[in-house]
This record gives structure tokens, sequence and C-alpha cells, in this order.
């Protein structure tokens, strides 16, 4: 009994060090070190992330006594933080881990109990979310649930009820009746375009701001009703209008509560789902019995704000005056035709603190700081000019008339040390097709050796997705004709996802195809002509990815992560969660399920799962010369970020080849161990070519038979980067 156990605790810590050298291997951290340059300005915050509906509060992250920045994007549903050091903002995403992770929808900070601390809004199912904050000084950001997971109460006009908010409305919370606790204004949940004011009662019962006792004042706050876009009945409903309105749409509703002319009361800024503007309703009335009366355009009439605006009231330019940032408050671009590349607008506060003046700044708040390429960017990376070390290319959804493309990056860094200036906002003219939805992949599609550039994009002409390629005809880098445009005609739904790699390692090129309704296809070729036109469904639910409503439209890369030899897979979701399917060709996911904690939070010293951005699109490219490959990151939000393993070691500038044996006898496989990826091509010593290029991956014990091949002397060409070694190799 006693041998028995000893060899299950034995059994037991081989398991630990497994799971810990596994972990390890899989260690990541978002890299921010590739300098970036665009249009003669380096990105201070290139890998970022973007942004697209930034919804924009400050508080002090890490203790310092100074207001930080946080941007929850409802695009995305990701938290983005940054930190403020002399007196700018700095990209920070170990403090984003530290804030709960049921956030959804919309996200407010504000101080309920006067501790000095901000603490969290966000909506509920069944209404409101609060989160106090317990941070301690000099510890980390921490939370507790103000009503253990049950969403905020109030008092109705019958009983106790819970707040209930739309969705898609975002609510104004503030100190609306100017008695020092803060209130809820928030649109009726169903009938009329009203406001309703649910009054905090904390310092009329106990003279402190120090809690929440909501209680419902009025169904029709400010004795206003809005009816549609730039309509509003004040005094009467909108049946009442002399042209008969009708309340239009109940839903979509943006609020935000400020005094603008020092008068002691709130005036409420305010739009819909419908419009590209922010009305301003002036408060005629008091500070416990608004009155409005009258419409403005605000914050002037001459801008035009990307559609269901919502406006944020944060002093952002560190001057002690509150600011004024808008920003579309939409879960995703509609198919219209404004520049989510330019959608965060920063109006600086030009008056007083009580007397507040707004002009606008730019347009592009944060984001002129980072790679942005509006939404659905797609990386892509190959050594377009042959010189050695890969440049970056990156699919957008659409741009100027609703026209996607591919930008083009060029690596002015070295393999070890890369740096990326924008060269092209339109590569190789694609914008000419009149497409959109363009997401690119470097890979070989026609066995000939050299990288070509697959994509699959939506015509907007025919509405078909479809994948094409342009096949390079450059044996050094990657140049194109006129002839290199080849479509396949293998379609799939606009937004599902095609990779092309050699599942089963027969030479021709297969498609791993993320469907929408979540499931993986695996589509063997069998295609004898080296082309595309017999393609075969051989497995509906590859690693055991079948239809799932909790995953959409799954997104593939595959690679050699680990450095075993082994190529590995990445899978991505609609949640922006990677998960890493080891050695994906031999795995059996249901005794060996993907590892989704990869990435190291410094502050929590822990691995975690996290969100990268919403819908994500992951590629494995070497960028830092090591045996552990990175993973770049493109996401709804149109940026990038880049993981890089922690684990890597540096390669040495001459790659390690080995052939064995050597001499070999006819009939033996040559056997090749390269320490990276390469095309291998023999020849005689005539400079005969007597095969084609073969891809032989990195670390991996490739055999290659030599049947064809009479006895003799014969030189085995790598080429890597751009650049050849040879090795020779004896036959008898």
């Amino acid at each position: 009994m006693r041998e028995s156990t000893i060899f299950m605790q034995r059994i037991g810590l081989l398991f630990v060090l497994l799971s810990l050298r596994v972990s390890a291997q899989f260690t990541y951290t978002i890299d921010q070190s590739i300098p970036v340059e665009v249009d003669n300005m380096i990105l201070d915050m290139a890998w970022a992330g973007g942004l697209n509906s930034a919804q924009v509060n400050t508080m002090d992250l890490n203790g310092d006594g100074k207001s930080d920045l946080i941007v929850f994007d409802r695009a995305s549903g990701n938290i983005n933080t940054f930190l403020r050091v002399d007196n700018i903002y700095k990209y920070s995403p170990e403090y984003s881990q530290l804030f709960p992770l049921d956030v959804s929808h919309w996200m407010l900070l504000r101080d309920v109990n006067c501790d000095g601390k901000k603490d969290l809004f966000t909506s509920n199912p069944f209404g409101i979310a609060l989160y106090i904050n317990t941070t301690k000084a000099g510890e980390k950001l921490s939370w507790r649930s103000f009503n253990t997971g049950l969403p905020l109460f109030t008092k109705g006009f019958s009983g106790t009820i819970n707040l209930k908010v739309n969705e898609s409305d975002l609510p104004a919370i503030d100190d609306v009746d100017g008695d020092g606790d803060l209130d809820i204004l928030n649109m009726r949940f169903v009938g009329t375009g009203t406001v309703e004011w649910h009054r905090n009662m904390s310092m009329e019962n106990s003279g402190k701001c120090d809690s929440l006792q909501l209680e419902r004042v009025t169904q029709t706050y400010g004795n206003f009703e809005e009816c549609s876009c730039g309509i509003f009945a004040f005094g009467k409903t909108c049946e009442q209008l002399a042209n008969g309105g009708r309340v239009a749409h109940v839903g979509g509703k943006n609020m935000l509560a400020i005094d603008l002319d020092n008068d002691g009361d709130r005036e409420l800024i305010f739009s819909e789902e419908s419009c590209n503007r922010l009305y301003s309703l002036h408060n005629t009335g008091s500070a416990s019995s608004a009155s409005f009366t009258s419409l403005g355009l605000f914050p002037f009439s001459t801008t035009q704000i990307p559609l269901f605006p919502a406006a944020y009231h944060e002093d952002v330019d560190f001057d002690g005056k509150a600011d004024l940032i808008v920003s579309p408050n939409v879960y995703a671009r509609s198919f219209s035709y404004w520049l989510v590349d330019h959608s965060v607008f920063f109006f600086r506060n030009t008056g007083s603190t009580t007397q507040p003046s707004f002009t606008l700044i730019k347009n592009n708040f944060l984001q002129e700081r980072m790679i942005e390429v509006g939404d659905y960017s797609v990386p892509a990376f190959a050594d377009t000019d042959g010189d050695g070390d890969d440049d970056m290319l990156i699919g957008f959804y659409a741009g100027q008339n609703f026209i996607g493309g591919i930008q083009h990056y060029e690596n002015t860094g070295t393999a070890a040390l890369p740096a990326f200036r924008r060269v092209s906002e339109d590569y190789f003219g694609l914008t000419g097709l009149s497409a959109y939805n363009f997401k690119p992949q470097a890979i070989d599609m026609n066995g000939d050796g050299r990288i070509d550039i697959a994509y699959t994009a939506t015509s907007l002409q025919s509405g078909l997705t479809t994948l094409q390629y342009l096949r390079n005809d450059d044996d050094d880098g990657i140049s194109f004709t006129a002839s290199s445009w080849i479509d396949t005609g293998f379609r799939i739904g606009q937004a599902e996802n095609l990779y092309v790699t050699d599942v089963n390692l027969d030479g021709k090129q297969d498609f791993l195809i993320g469907r929408a309704n979540g499931s993986l296809e695996y589509w063997q070729n069998t295609d004898q002509t080296g082309g595309f036109s017999s393609m075969v469904k051989k497995n509906g639910a590859f690693l055991g990815l079948s239809s799932s409503t909790s995953r959409q439209n799954p997104v593939v890369a595959v690679g050699d992560l680990d450095a075993d030899g082994l190529e590995d897979l990445l899978m991505a979701n609609q949640r922006g969660v990677i998960s890493i399917y080891m050695d994906f060709r031999n795995v059996d996911p249901a005794a060996s399920p993907p590892l989704t904690d990869i990435i190291y939070n410094s502050i929590l010293k822990a691995n975690q799962s996290v969100n990268l951005g919403g819908r994500i699109w992951p590629t494995i490219v070497n960028l830092f010369n090591s045996d552990k490959p990175a993973i770049v990151v493109g996401n709804t939000t149109g940026g990038l970020r880049v993981l890089r393993n922690e684990e890597g070691l540096e390669l040495p500038e001459e790659p390690e080849i080995t052939l064995y044996p050597n001499p070999l006898h006819q009939g033996d496989s040559l056997m090749v161990l390269a320490d990276r990826s390469s095309e291998m091509q023999i020849y005689s010593p005539l400079g005969q070519k007597m095969c084609e290029p073969v891809h032989v991956p990195a670390n991996q014990h490739y055999p290659l038979a030599l049947n064809h091949l009479a006895s003799g002397m014969y030189i085995a060409r790598f080429t890597i980067k751009g650049k050849n070694y040879s090795r020779r190799f004896i036959l008898y």
C-alpha cells in the first residue's frame, strides 16, 4: 500500500512538472517594443490595438495620486488602460485585467460612497451592476459586488424593483439634484421616450453620501419627450406636436448630465442611435425640479459626428478642467461610410470649470498614436523586398467609399530588431477591385517555392466572398504583374474565415474554414494539377470544433510555437481569446484540451486568458529571431497587438542545418533537421534542379525520399528569408 501511494505521488508530481513545462513554453507578454512609423511620425502606442466605440473614464490605477485613463470599447468588449506618465498617456495593458470580468455594453466610473475612489457601473441582464472599489493603499486594484451579483434596486411607485436599462442605452449617473450623492437618469425601459429620475436618498435619510438608496421620483424627468432624431416635445407628448409626431424609437439613447451655464442645475446632452448629432437640452427649472424647454446642437452646429455619438466629461489634457470626448456608442460599423479610424473626438474645454466651452482639437484622440486601419484588421508577414526580414501587411475591412484593401509596412530594422514604416495604404492597388473585408495570408499557393499573397475578400457588386491570391514571380522577394491575380472561385460566407495550410502533409495546400455556426471544417485538396478545383470536405468538426452558439466564425493559424518540431494550431473566437492546440495533427482534443491561459500579467504574476480585441485574427511570425515565434493579433477595432514568447531563445545568424545519414544508401530517406523553417531544393553539382521545392518546418526531423536520384554527390539548397544556404550529401 505504501509503495502504491509513493508511486501515485510520483505520478502526480510528474503531471505537475509537465504542466509547468507546458505553461512555460506558452508564456507570452504583450510587447510594445517594435517601432512603427506612419506619415513621418513614430507611433508611440503603435501596438495598443485600435479603438472604435470608446467609452472614456478616468481614475487612479496605480496609486500615484494621478488620474489615469480607462477606455471601454463597446465594439470589442475590451477594457484598455493607459497610465499617466509625465502628462502623457502610456498604454499599460496589465491593468485592464484588474477590472471585473463581466463588464459589458457600457462602463461608467463614479465615486458612489464619497471615499475618493471611483466605483464601477456597468450593464447587467436585469439592469445595472455596481462594483465598489475596495483598493487599499499600496495594493493592486480590487472590487466587490455592491449587491452580491444582483442588479441595482430602486423604490418604485408600488414597491422595490430592479432599475432596468436597455443594453443599447447609456444612462446618466451624476448628482442631479446637487445634494452631494449620485442619482441615476435612464430612458424609460418600455413605452414612451421619457426619462426616469432615480433619486439617491442617502443624504436625505442619513446626511451622508456613503451609500446608494434609490427611489424613482418620476418617469417624466424634465417634462419632455424624445420623438425621433432631433425632434423633442417640450411640455407635451409627441402626439401633441403640430405635425402629429409620435415616438419613433424607444431604445438606443445616450445621456450625459452637465451644468453648462453655472446655474446649479444640470443640462442634458442627448443622442439616439439613428442620429449623428449630439443635442443639448437647456434646463430652465432647478436642480430638484428640472424643466427642459429648448434644444440646441452640441458642442456646436457644424460638427457632424459618427452615428449614435456618446459624450464623456473628463479631464484628458491635465489642465484641471473637464473636457469632452465623443465617440459612437455602437457594437459594429453599420453599412455606412464613416471612417472608424477617426472615431474618438476630443473637444478641449477652453472655458472654465464652471462655464465650459468646448473646442474641437482632433477626431482621432489616442488613435493617432496607434496602428489604426479602422476595423477588422488582419495581419500577415512576408519578406516582400527580399532583404532577409519580414515585412507587414494589414488587411482592412473598408475605408473610403466602403472599399477595403491591404496596407503595406516595410521592415526597416532587422530579423532580430524589427521596425516598421508604412509605405502604402493600397498594396498592389487592391482597392481597384471594389471589394471589402480583406483577410490576407502569406503562403505558397502553387507549390513553386515562392511565397504568394492569398486573401479572401467580398465583392461590392456581387456580395460574394471568395479566395484569391497574387502569384509571386520573384525568387528573392515578392512582386506581381498584371497576370498575377488569380481567383480560385472558392466561396465562403462574408464573416467566415479561411486558412490555407497543408493539413495532411501531402504537399498540397488544404483549407481550414471557420464557419458562422462555430464549426471548424477541414477541406482536403485532391487537385492533381496544383490548383484548387477539387476541394473535398473531410471533416466538419475538425479538432472536435462542431457548431456552437458560443463560438462563431472561428479563426485559425498554424506554426511551431514551442520549437518541438511539431506544428501547433491557434484558434481565436469572437470574445478575443486565443486557444492553442499543441501538435494539432496528432492531438486528441477530448484528452488534451487547448491552452488558453497564455498571457502573463506582471501585476498578478500569473498567466491569464485575455480579450485581445473582440473578434480577432492571429498570425504566427518570427519577429525576434527566436526559436519560439511571436503571435501578432488583429482585431475588431482595427489595431494590432504583439504577443512575445518569453521563453524564446535568440537564434544565431547562421542557421543550423543537418543532413543524415550522410553518405546514405539508395532507398534510404535523407533526414533533414533545421533550426528554422526553410524551402529546400536539390541540385546536381552542375546546377541542374533535381526536384521541386519542399517546405521544411523548423526543429523537425523531416524525411525526404530520394528514389528518383542516381548515385552521386548532390547539393541541398535551403532558402531562409531570402538568403540561400547549401549543404552537400552523397548518395551511393
